[in-house]
């Protein structure tokens, strides 16, 4: 089949984004006050790492998405969040431990990674199973070639 470029997909996706953003921009107050002050009143050299990193990761899923499918995508997505909610759990919970509840994963996180984790089991011990393609031979050529391999 034919593949999509990742590059134009995301280019794609940031026209319509922009779209969106754009229409927008009369109807809240935040594009009032865009409109009233200027687009980057405010911004700093500072402004610009969320930006340039939230503009790379998005090729970088279009790639991932391109090169391993969605799926793949989305069980790296859900081990990614796992994997942050341990290191917030790690990391935070001894540097604000003297908080109330400084840094723990709350019940809900904890029950969403289950139930992710759970999911990613069973997604990995029951595959699905593979649609049978048509093959473009005769009956008879296939048996042929089942015969000889």
């Amino acid at each position: 089949g034919h593949r999509r470029n990742a590059y134009l997909f995301s280019m794609e996706l940031c026209v319509c984004s922009l779209l969106i953003m754009t229409l927008s921009l009369g109807i809240s107050p935040d594009g009032q006050q865009i409109l009233a002050r200027g687009f980057f009143h405010g911004w700093t050299c500072h402004t610009l790492i969320p930006i340039l990193l939230n503009s790379i990761g998005g090729i970088l899923v279009g790639l991932v998405t391109q090169h391993a499918g969605s799926v793949r995508k989305g069980f790296a997505l859900i081990f990614g969040i796992f994997l942050s909610g341990v290191v917030q759990e790690l990391l935070l919970s001894t540097s604000n431990s003297s908080q109330e509840g400084g840094g723990h994963v709350s019940k809900e996180q904890v029950l969403g990674g289950t139930l992710a984790g759970l999911s990613l089991w069973m997604h990995a011990t029951n595959p699905p199973f593979a649609v049978a393609t048509r093959s473009s031979s005769s009956p008879v050529e296939q048996d042929k070639k089942t015969k000889t391999e």
